[in-house]
């Protein structure tokens, strides 16, 4: 927008040009007014001069009453006198019209320069403010982080404007870097989440495949078959349900129901839960749960947080021995989770909560891939953290931690 676009396009300067064209005709009143003043008392003080001049006074000299009076007398057949009205005098209305000039063209040249001025600062404003308004337009458009400039003099109204938008813009920067970070996740876990889902269905698949198409299967390799497509399908609904759990944790969507609970019920309730895969396992549980170790929380989702660390140890650890305790001091309260396994390479721990990334020697298709994930977030949303400590072939050892 140039110049003439920024004059017609705004109410301002429109406004400014009314104000000057005020100013002139409030300019040329005045200067009627006080040149009919200024008149009158020249050509007054002229009368004066020219009686006293009459009366035999000198010409450089002060007009006096004395010359006047005797001025007055020598005219007094022409009915002149002091009192005569100024305006009858030939001299008044050029001495008139030299002050209206003067007065009306003195205002006129302030207003113009105050005109002139105040359209040039406007013009500034308006301007710096276009070049804001391109700024936003291409933050808007832009696919990468924009970055605007500040306008204006530090402290006016447009600096803060410039700087009220660089805010915005960053906030916007930062939401669509959170967008496009929650894109990539979305697709990374889409990607996994299908990955896992295809290796069950191409079990499914072929197994059922092989029952209709081959007929001459025996009964015993027939129950396998069905037995297989059975233990996959478990394992779909098992990951749908955990992926969907996850998608609710990461979102912030679930609401936690906080009461005060007893620790030890929770660990008790996770170690029955998961009482039938240990037994299949032949893996013994010992427990150390004094009673009375309460803390706020949701006892559903922290007792889901225990028991997906419990089978995260009985499907890969290779363990025969897991250990549950609560631990209380005066700083904080802790549940402890440790097996007798094989341990983990220190260089995997960083890894162990990501999901997807255990690696089972479990065939059964019980294991996600997402419970450890599950466990951290819901630990978190609790106020605490989940700590591991392990080696190789000396087992590990999990420790929900609860600051106080």
């Amino acid at each position: 927008m140039d110049r003439t676009d920024r004059f017609i396009n705004n109410c301002a300067p429109k406004k400014l040009l009314l104000i000057f064209l005020f100013l002139i005709m409030l300019s040329a009143c005045i200067a009627f007014f006080v040149s009919g003043r200024c008149a009158d008392a020249i050509v007054n003080e002229q009368i004066r001069s020219e009686l006293s001049v009459a009366g035999g006074g000198k010409i450089t000299d002060f007009p006096d009453d004395e010359h006047i009076a005797a001025g007055e007398q020598r005219l007094k057949k022409y009915s002149i006198d002091r009192n005569i009205t100024p305006r009858m005098m030939k001299s008044y209305s050029r001495v008139r019209r030299l002050i209206f000039y003067t007065i009306s063209g003195l205002l006129n040249l302030i207003s113009a320069i105050w005109y002139f001025i105040s359209l040039h600062e406007l013009m500034a404003i308006y301007r710096d403010l276009e070049a804001l308004r391109l700024e936003c337009i291409k933050a808007a458009d832009s696919s990468e982080n924009a970055v605007i400039n500040l306008y204006g003099e530090d402290l006016g109204s447009v600096h803060r404007i410039s700087d009220a938008v660089e805010t915005l813009v960053n906030s916007l920067n930062n939401i669509k870097f959170s967008l496009s970070s929650e894109q990539r996740y979305l697709r990374v876990f889409l990607t996994d989440l299908s990955h896992q889902i295809k290796t069950s269905l191409a079990v499914v698949r072929l197994n059922t495949d092989m029952l209709t198409e081959l007929g001459d299967l025996s009964e015993e390799r027939r129950e396998k078959l069905s037995d297989e497509i059975q233990l996959n399908l478990d394992g779909m609904e098992r990951l749908v349900i955990e992926a969907i759990k996850y998608a609710k944790l990461e979102a912030d969507a679930v609401e936690y129901d906080m009461q005060e609970t007893d620790l030890s019920a929770v660990c008790q309730l996770a170690v029955k839960r998961i009482s039938p895969l240990l037994r299949k396992k032949n893996i013994t549980v010992k427990t150390a749960l004094p009673e009375n170790i309460i803390m706020q929380c949701d006892k559903s989702w922290l007792c889901e947080a225990v028991e997906n660390i419990l089978k995260n140890s009985a499907d890969h650890s290779g363990c025969t021995e897991i250990s549950a305790e609560v631990i209380a001091d005066p700083v904080m309260k802790k549940i402890v989770l440790t097996d007798n396994g094989k341990g983990i390479p220190q260089e995997e721990i960083p890894r162990l909560f990501e999901r997807f990334s255990s690696r089972s020697c479990d065939t059964s298709m019980y294991s996600s891939g997402l419970g450890m994930s599950i466990s951290q977030r819901i630990v978190r949303a609790h106020g605490g953290d989940i700590l591991v400590y392990s080696e190789p072939d000396r087992g590990s050892r999990f420790e929900f931690v609860f600051i106080k």
